[in-house]
């Protein structure tokens, strides 16, 4: 009998969790499956038919699972996503698409994998130093991270673009216990989430946004983590946003533009009007390296414009923004490293030359072939 022609008993239970994981209907499998329809699938999923060897190997293709979770008579348990809070009208009430769902899948892989190597070199795990509850202040709760986590002498202003001040405030979170991650993801239907299961947290931000967008993200889904929540967000805030969305935004905000220091400009201490021109607003944008959205919504809060006027100037900052088009798949080595970020990068080395990992693991970690090990390490030793 060929390996065409063979047919598997896989429980209709595995067939359907596989599917569902992914966010793919019979339809979407059945397009991607010479010689099959949608209700061939449904029917695979009631023990009306069997698939053969070749096409439960297509379905570990499409559904991106090993082969052998096909045998197993119950699906694994995995975690479960984390709280959807997109706001945006645009995908709030549609399903996220297979590409994100994989993207998360990919986050949590990454995350396990640090929790391991932390535990192959024996390294004490700190919690993030300061916890938070929605009956917080966020400006209070941004101002205590503040000074617990940033040295005194930092003048954000001076580094010489958006793209150093993410460098270094990803640097600065890596340092405080939180791992970060730059994946691409689908535009515009998610900004970032954030994973507080486990004993080390993660984030993950658009490696596709500007780097001012993945500045916020950092810090919104950083109030994720504080009020441990895990989350799913499009940073987009109305009145019919959930409290924790509002909080998380605000805290961002309060943490890149702390009140004090706007409030101090020369510029804002210029300007009683209200209103506020693009060009204003980038020279004070430009020297907290974060966006004019963020600038006037500060300057909203402290009630230095309108809501009007922030109504106005959003409509058509959002009518006029042109996102990145789509990027093509960049599978180089500084790709790698920008993914895991160097913090898991610099563990996996530390634990390969304590030979806790083989060489084979190594590349597997980084997301390399073993002949590239070494110009990875060249890389992050600059």
């Amino acid at each position: 009998m060929s390996r065409k022609s063979f047919v598997v008993p896989v429980e209709p239970e595995i067939l359907i969790w596989a599917r569902t994981s992914i966010g793919m209907d019979e339809k979407d499998v059945a397009k991607k499956i010479k010689g099959i329809t949608g209700e061939t699938v449904k029917n695979w999923e009631k023990r009306l038919g069997k698939p053969t060897f070749l096409q439960i190997e297509r379905l570990a293709f499409i559904y991106k699972r090993p082969l052998a979770v096909f045998l197993l008579s119950k699906p694994p348990e995995e975690p479960q996503l984390p709280t959807d809070y997109r706001t945006a009208d645009s995908v709030k009430h549609k399903p996220l698409t297979s590409r994100t769902l994989l993207v998360i899948r990919k986050a949590r892989r990454l995350q396990q994998s640090a929790l391991e190597l932390n535990k192959e070199l024996d390294r004490p795990v700190t919690p993030f130093p300061i916890k938070a509850t929605l009956s917080d202040k966020p400006e209070i709760v941004a101002q205590k991270i503040r000074e617990k986590i940033v040295p005194a002498s930092l003048n954000i202003s001076i580094l010489k673009n958006s793209e150093e001040a993410f460098e270094l405030w990803k640097s600065i979170l890596e340092d405080n216990g939180v791992f970060i991650f730059q994946i691409n993801i689908q535009q515009r239907e998610i900004k970032g989430f954030s994973i507080t299961e486990g004993t080390i947290p993660a984030i993950t931000v658009n490696k596709n946004d500007e780097w001012n967008s993945k500045i916020f993200s950092l810090f919104h889904e950083l109030a994720h983590i504080l009020l441990n929540k895990s989350g799913i967000c499009d940073m987009i805030e109305d009145d019919y946003s959930p409290e924790i969305e509002k909080f998380c935004n605000h805290f961002a905000g309060t943490f890149l533009v702390p009140s004090n220091n706007l409030l101090a400009h020369i510029l804002v201490r210029q300007n009683n009007s209200g209103k506020w021109d693009n060009k204003t607003l980038n020279i004070i944008a430009s020297q907290f390296r974060t966006s004019k959205e963020v600038i006037l919504r500060r300057l909203l809060v402290l009630k230095k414009t309108t809501n009007d006027f922030y109504k106005q100037w959003r409509e058509k900052y959002i009518k006029d923004y042109r996102p990145f088009g789509k990027r093509k798949k960049d599978s180089s080595i500084k790709a790698r490293i920008q993914e895991r970020g160097k913090k898991y990068v610099s563990m996996v080395f530390t634990a390969y030359e304590h030979a806790k990992i083989s060489p084979l693991d190594t590349a597997d970690y980084l997301g390399v072939k073993i002949n590239q090990i070494p110009e990875v390490h060249e890389m992050i030793s600059k």
